[in-house]
């Protein structure tokens, strides 16, 4: 793992979030595979995970994406309503599907590559287009 990325996951290991109930997304995933440096971390949820930390750390609202941003800044979650929906496909997995098959390493869930490239594709920015390169390339090996 890179040094930079370890360092940012010890910091959500150390929260003890109850496995079964969140999963890494968006880079993480690829940070931990060396795909990439990843900037933040940022977790899908359970609703009862949400409740919790949402009492704990409040509600923001940025451009219509409801987030929990945790103290440092580094962490944010996110649960099935917090985004609008980048599909209409009835398809895309929900939250609790990506949660249920996440893989663990190294002690912490992380959403299967698979589940970040189906939304990195739905969301076609240009950052994205670089990590399904990425992407694409592991799954081949």
């Amino acid at each position: 793992m890179l040094h930079h990325n370890q360092h940012k996951f010890l910091q959500l290991k150390n929260l003890n979030l109850p496995l079964g109930q969140y999963a890494i997304t968006g880079s993480g995933p690829m940070g931990i595979r060396n795909l990439r440096e990843i900037a933040d971390i940022d977790i899908i949820v359970s609703d009862e995970l949400w409740d919790r930390l949402a009492a704990q750390y409040g509600i923001t609202d940025t451009n219509g994406v409801k987030k929990i941003v945790f103290p440092d800044g580094l962490i944010e979650a996110f649960c099935e309503g917090s985004f609008y929906m980048v599909t209409n496909d009835k398809n895309a997995p929900t939250i609790a599907e990506r949660i249920a098959k996440a893989e663990i390493i190294e002690g912490l869930p992380f959403e299967c590559l698979e589940y970040v490239l189906y939304y990195k594709r739905k969301m076609g920015r240009g950052k994205d287009l670089k990590d399904i390169q990425a992407i694409e390339a592991w799954l081949r090996k």
